[in-house]
Parts: structure tokens; C-alpha cells; sequence
């Protein structure tokens, strides 16, 4: 019996393990320095909030919202192939989200027009 339940146990650690979760910490992190980004943005802190942004995906991966103001971020400093790159992302991670996938690709439609600046 002993055996049974520590086989139930280390099933179920493996299978939380395999599934990609974040830890609920990683994921408020990752909210908080996604508020931060979008402050920082609002601010016109561009460089900042792209700072921001990155972290919140390091701790969370799935933050759609935070790979969309990346895009907006790049579009804003010009870099259209890498703007473009985070709104395809932010719809792969939330294609079921009908208004969001219309949100994102008016930014892409308007990303594609846009010149790429020169460095």
C-alpha cells in the first residue's frame, strides 16, 4: 500500500513537472514586471519597458500581453522585423481570443506598412 500511494505521488510530481507550469510566484513576477513595462512605455520610456517586457517572459513565457508590447516597443523604435516577430507570438500564445488576434494583427498590418529604420 505504502508503494501505491509513493507511486501516486511521484506520478503526479513528474506529470505537474512535464506540463510547463510556472510556479503562482514566477507568474506574479512576471504581471508585476509586465505593469512595470507598460508604465514605462506610457512613459515613453521605450528602452526601459523593453527591459520589462523581456523579464516577464523570462518568468513566464505564456505572457502574450508582454511579447505584444514588445512589439509595440520595436515598432516604436523602428525594428519592424522583430516587432512583427513578437506580435506573431503573442497570437500563437492566444489564438482561441478572437477580439485579441484582431487587436494584435491591426498592429502587424500597420508594422508591415512601416519602413524599417537604419541603424
Amino acid at each position: 500500500m505504502k508503494s501505491l500511494i509513493l507511486l501516486m505521488i511521484m506520478v503526479l510530481l513528474i506529470s505537474g513537472c512535464a506540463s510547463g507550469t510556472r510556479p503562482p510566484g514566477q507568474v506574479v513576477a512576471s504581471e508585476n514586471n509586465f505593469e512595470n513595462g507598460v508604465k514605462q512605455y506610457e512613459k515613453g520610456h521605450i528602452k526601459q519597458a523593453i527591459h520589462e517586457f523581456e523579464k516577464a517572459i523570462e518568468k513566464n513565457p505564456g505572457n502574450f500581453k508582454a511579447y505584444f508590447y514588445l512589439g509595440l516597443c520595436y515598432k516604436q523604435q523602428g525594428i519592424m522585423k522583430t516587432a512583427h516577430k513578437h506580435f506573431q507570438k503573442a497570437i500563437d500564445l492566444n489564438p482561441n481570443d478572437e477580439s485579441w488576434v484582431i487587436k494584435v494583427k491591426l498592429e502587424m498590418e500597420t508594422t508591415a506598412a512601416g519602413k524599417e529604420k537604419k541603424k
